[in-house]
């Protein structure tokens, strides 16, 4: 619960932040200031040439000694080609069906793990989290998209305290930077009444296209509609059909006014249970607009025991994949997330964040959990949702951000509608 947080110091740069250096100002630092730098910490991403994985490599490579995994060499050799700035990481094959005795030997003497190989709906346990454990990791985070996989993560949090091992679940760009998005707008309000709680909080995601993930994220999108979404109203679980709720969401400027739908996204049983938010809802949309109608088809026309088979989703997705890539490459991969407050004082806040390029921006939003992670390695134990795992929360965001089109947190409400215009001297008129 939010009144759990408890405040920790803040560390500022110090001179070697090109090498992923911070120092500690606080009561752990054994003298006045203390050097944690992460350049010698060895990072192992799981995924590692998939889209997310390079993404969020080339966000990390700079900061530490990168190893990425997969099934395939020749793909990781293409990678190096294709991004210079991995020239000097390292490859280790993986593959996640070979049993867990070959994964906890592949992730025996790293640091951290990064698991981004999605898709997360439907895995029956977290194996590299599993498998992290026993290998011995300190610190892990995954970029899960699910509900039930991060439950189970959670599940964890007993073994991984015993181990001394420090794990985020669901640490991407949403969820992940749009739970701590929240979770700075609730501190904020209890900042200024002490007595206030939050009511409501709705989460609105848009992507262009699929965002330029290709099949695994369109493979996700199918798993998803085969499960009802799961939102909060006084506290009680509430299940609603997948696309359904309708809501045109105000993105700003930069991301435009979209339509969204109801979906089962982590975030809301999230929210509720480490936020104590009562009244939760979590929407997504896409353009252009005709796949969101595909998409509310599906759910009704195909049966949910072909849409909750990863292989068929899996298959289906590589089957459109073509055609996909010919829309994505029409409209671009912008992403937008606004997160909406309401404390039960009445006050509301919004938050905003927009970027042209989804597959950078999830990497700037992986790198920024794993650098938070690293540079308070020693701290707290355990599997942690994103808003209980986070130490420097501000430090995280203003990273997370670096490239947006937009990015505006905490405002009110108002003042993030495309209807209101500045006077000057702060004010508007809406």
């Amino acid at each position: 619960m939010i009144g759990s947080v408890v405040a920790r110091e803040a560390p500022v740069a110090c001179a070697k932040r090109a090498h992923g250096c911070r120092r500690l100002r606080g009561p752990r630092a054994r003298h006045s200031l203390e050097c944690v730098c992460t350049a010698d910490k060895k990072v192992l991403i799981v995924g590692g040439t998939g889209r997310v994985g390079l993404s969020t490599a080339s966000a990390l490579v700079a900061d530490t000694s990168l190893t990425l995994a997969g099934r395939s060499e020749a793909n990781f050799r293409a990678a190096q080609a294709s991004r210079p700035e991995l020239k000097a990481a390292a490859f280790r094959r993986i593959d996640l069906d070979a049993g867990q005795e070959a994964l906890v030997d592949a992730l025996r003497g790293f640091d951290l793990v990064i698991h981004a190989a999605g898709p997360f709906q439907r895995r029956p346990q977290c194996d590299v989290l599993e498998a992290a454990l026993q290998a011995g990791v300190r610190l892990y985070v995954d970029v899960c998209d699910d509900t039930e996989y991060a439950r189970n993560a959670r599940g964890l949090h007993a073994r991984a305290q015993a181990a001394g091992l420090k794990g985020i679940t669901g640490a991407g760009i949403f969820p992940g930077v749009s739970n701590i998005m929240a979770l700075e707008m609730v501190r904020q309000g209890a900042a200024a009444d002490s007595t206030d709680t939050p009511k409501t909080l709705s989460y609105s995601y848009y992507t262009a296209g699929t965002g330029g993930a290709g099949a695994t994220i369109l493979a996700t999108n199918f798993l998803l509609l085969a499960e009802d979404a799961l939102v909060y109203r006084d506290g009680k679980e509430v299940r609603m059909p997948p696309v359904s709720g309708r809501r045109v969401i105000d993105f700003g400027p930069k991301g435009g006014r979209r339509e969204t739908f109801l979906y089962a996204l982590p975030e809301v049983m999230m929210a509720h249970t480490s936020l104590g938010v009562p009244n939760v809802a979590a929407r997504f949309g896409t353009s252009p607009g005709i796949w969101n109608g595909a998409l509310a088809a599906m759910a009704t026309i195909v049966p949910r025991s072909v849409l909750q088979d990863p292989q068929a989703a899996l298959g289906m997705a590589r089957a459109l994949d073509p055609l996909v890539r010919a829309v994505d490459s029409l409209v671009g991969e912008t992403t937008a997330m606004r997160v909406d407050l309401e404390m039960n004082s009445g006050t509301k806040s919004s938050g905003r964040f927009v970027h042209r390029r989804l597959s950078q921006a999830v990497g700037n939003c992986v790198a920024a959990f794993a650098r938070d992670l690293l540079e308070h390695r020693d701290s707290d134990p355990g599997v942690w949702y994103p808003e209980d795992g986070v130490v420097d929360a501000p430090l995280l965001l203003q990273r997370a951000s670096v490239g947006t089109l937009e990015y505006v947190n905490g405002k009110a409400s108002w003042q993030l509608e495309s209807k209101a215009t500045q006077l000057g001297f702060g004010l508007y008129l809406e």
